[in-house]
């Protein structure tokens, strides 16, 4: 500390004597003319503001050293390894995450902005397997997952350190991990030499790491529907202590049941879910998920799919609607109720409010509820109804064929169900035909029947002086399964629709083949369980998924592929394919897929996952004719290479390396923008001088301290 006073020390004294002596002539005269307590208030300011205007003429100072920026680097590392993109807690902020506010260039207000304003020269650099500048798009390095070379970051920067320029601090923020290169104490052993610290920001937290597993341990249960479907899953503990955790079995959207378990360290258990009775046939996804717990390094593993083709049902529950008595309905019911397959109800309007109602549970009136037709697997329907049901029916009666995959088949008035049930039905125009004669018609073994049927040996016909119908225009997607053998006209139409199967029936006086001779019963009795048997196992799956039970490895590229067939169960060449990608931190893609040449309906596309975890894919097709094809997928997605073997947080190791540079360590926590490094003690540095009398604080007490002995002075009555 010093004095910037241009005169001779003995003016200053003399003055001081000299204020003294007045002051103490003043406090005379005071004591004299008011009391003492408020004169010794008053000795007192007058003399704190005569020290204060002492100082302020006598200009003190003070001297300090500090580091020349002008002649010192100061450098902050990053790390950007792979590891440094996972998280600590399952919701919590990416390790990357907690650094960005300290080291944001385009924020004033951030740790690296206020260093350099105050030193000039703070360098910048990010560091994995080698080390760069570190720029706005460095922030998203760790999600390509490399390995971390700290040892050699830290060493490059010493043999890079310019002696004109030398490094005055370093500042490393960094998790730790080291899993390639030399090592850290190498790196600190230099370091030290030289004289320069490290300072740590320790990015991480210490907890015991592991990992919690779950998968379907039984790949192919057998399944049938409205039978019951046991399905086995797997947990296993590799965690050094017990985990508490809960599984969850999901089908969709539907959480089906919930598991509460408890594993001790290493246990692998099984898991009996309760039986479940899948409503229809066709392929459901079962979804199996735990809850991970603090430390799981594996989000891959914690969910599992399975894909289950449920087989049809062993009895094919039946549905005959119509508005009126038709001569063919006896037989139909003849031959359906009494085989053990098929579960027969019926259901005829006789006249306005008497209905005739054949079966359990069938109320003699018209459904009212659209659920209805949910229950059965095959309705025969007379479209003369259509007219008497309202709109809600009608349209669950579509929902029935296209979303549960249910079979109609459709006799009568072809216009009016056009009218009412639109593309649903196969045809779109009749000609109706009353023979002299029978009229020979030939069906095809595809796909109604069996090779053992014998379908060459078969004699359909449609009677003679009695109504039928040949298909005149039909959807371009339906095809005719029975033809006139005459001109070739088809008498019985299918197509598929959605997930289910739809025919149309010209033949409504078919009861006449079962009349004619023994041959011909038996012929009726096969064709119409052949006939309901088909409509009721659904369609074919027109939308296979190519699935691997293995898991894709993150930041390349995970394939997407689906085998179309059309509405005519062909492969689709001319559909829209498009793939919905959603999984962990908000994913989401949308990818176009494409015909791939090699294979007619096959259609393919990629995605790069950024992140370890479980992906859901919704594939949708479109196809020309408007139809949409739906299907849900999942996939697994794993870390890759060395660096997601230990995602650890090396505390221990970054305390030790701070600790033999000579520098400091601070957890990313505790971490603020006012944080200053700690610097080498030999460094280039400059003397700057503080002038103390330029205070705004002694111009403070000088105003107050005169101030208050005025209006002291005042209330007393003194000048």
């Amino acid at each position: 500390m010093g004095f910037d006073w241009p005169f001779s020390p003995l003016w200053l004294g003399l003055g001081t004597l000299v204020f003294i002596l007045a002051l103490v002539f003043h406090a005379r005269s005071l004591f004299q003319a008011t009391l003492p307590r408020l004169a010794w208030k008053l000795v007192f300011l007058r003399a704190l503001a005569g020290l204060v205007f002492l100082l302020l003429i006598v200009r003190p100072f003070l001297e300090t050293d500090e580091p020349d920026p002008s002649e010192f680097r100061m450098l902050a590392l990053a790390d950007l390894s792979g590891s440094m993109d996972v998280r600590d807690e399952r919701l919590g902020p990416k390790r990357i995450d907690q650094v960005r506010p300290f080291l944001d260039r385009s924020d004033s207000a951030s740790w690296l902005s206020r260093q350099k304003e105050r030193y000039g020269k703070v360098e910048n650099l990010g560091f994995t397997q080698d080390t760069a500048r570190f720029g706005p798009n460095s922030w998203t390095r760790p999600e390509i997952g490399e390995k971390t070379a700290l040892g050699d970051a830290l060493d490059n920067a010493l043999k890079d350190s310019d002696p004109e320029s030398p490094l005055g601090a370093v500042v490393v923020f960094t998790d730790g991990r080291n899993n390639m290169g030399q090592s850290v104490l190498d790196a600190a052993r230099n370091y030290r030499a030289r004289g320069v610290p490290v300072n740590v920001v320790g990015v991480g937290q210490v907890k015991s790491m592991g990992d919690l597993s779950v998968r379907f341990s039984d790949r192919k249960p057998k399944a049938v529907a409205k039978e019951e479907l046991l399905l086995v899953g797997e947990v296993e503990n590799q965690f050094d202590q017990p985990i508490e955790s809960t599984v969850r079995l999901s089908l969709g959207k539907k959480v089906l049941e919930e598991i509460p378990l408890k594993l001790r360290a290493g246990e692998k258990r099984k898991l009996s879910f309760s039986p479940l009775k899948p409503k229809v046939a066709g392929p459901q996804r079962y979804r199996i998920q735990l809850k991970p717990p603090s430390g799981d390094s594996d989000p891959s593993n914690d969910a599992d799919s399975l894909l289950v083709l449920v087989k049809p049902p062993d009895r094919f529950l039946t549905l005959y609607l119509s508005n009126q008595v038709r001569p063919l309905y006896p037989f139909v019911k003849r031959v359906l109720a009494d085989e053990e397959r098929f579960e027969f109800r019926s259901l005829i309007r006789l006249s306005e409010k008497v209905f005739h109602a054949f079966g359990e549970d069938i109320k003699p009136s018209y459904p009212q509820e659209p659920a209805f037709w949910m229950d059965y697997d095959a309705i025969i329907l007379d479209m003369e109804t259509l007219s008497d049901l309202n709109a809600t029916m009608v349209s669950s009666l579509k929902d029935f064929v296209q979303k549960k995959g249910g079979g109609l088949l459709l006799f009568g008035d072809a216009q009016k169900g056009r009218s009412f049930l639109g593309g649903l039905a196969p045809v779109k125009e009749v000609e109706r035909v009353l023979a002299k004669e029978n009229l020979s018609l030939k069906a095809f073994e595809e796909p109604l029947f069996r090779p053992e049927d014998d379908v060459d040996e078969m004699k359909p016909f449609l009677p003679s002086r009695l109504p039928g119908f040949f298909v005149k225009e039909q959807n371009p997607a339906a095809r005719g399964v029975v033809v006139s053998r005459a001109n070739g006209r088809s008498v019985l139409s299918i197509q598929a629709y959605g997930a289910g199967k739809v025919g149309y029936w010209g033949v409504p006086h078919d009861w006449r083949r079962s009349m004619s001779d023994e041959d011909g019963a038996k012929e009726f009795r096969k064709f119409w369980q052949a006939l309901v048997q088909w409509l009721g196992t659904g369609g074919e799956d027109r939308l296979k998924i190519e699935e691997s039970e293995n898991a894709y490895l993150r930041g390349t590229q995970a394939p997407l592929q689906v085998e179309a067939l059309g509405s005519d169960f062909e492969p689709s060449v001319d559909a829209m394919v498009k793939a919905k990608v959603s999984g962990p931190d908000g994913f989401e893609r949308t990818v176009q897929l494409y015909p791939e040449g090699s294979v007619a309906g096959r259609y393919a596309g990629s995605f790069k996952p950024t992140q370890p975890g479980a992906y859901e894919v919704s594939y949708e097709l479109r196809f020309p004719d408007g139809e949409t094809l739906q299907r849900e997928s999942y996939l697994r997605v794993s870390e890759s290479g060395e660096e997601a073997v230990d995602v650890s947080y090396a505390e221990r190791e970054l305390k030790m390396l701070a600790s033999l540079t000579g520098g400091k360590f601070l957890p990313v926590s505790r971490m603020n923008v006012d944080w200053e490094p700690e610097f080498a003690e030999l460094m280039p540095s400059i003397r700057k001088r503080h002038n103390l009398s330029e205070a705004w604080l002694f111009f403070l007490v000088l105003f107050l301290a005169a101030g208050i002995e005025w209006v002291m002075r005042r209330q007393a009555g003194l000048r």
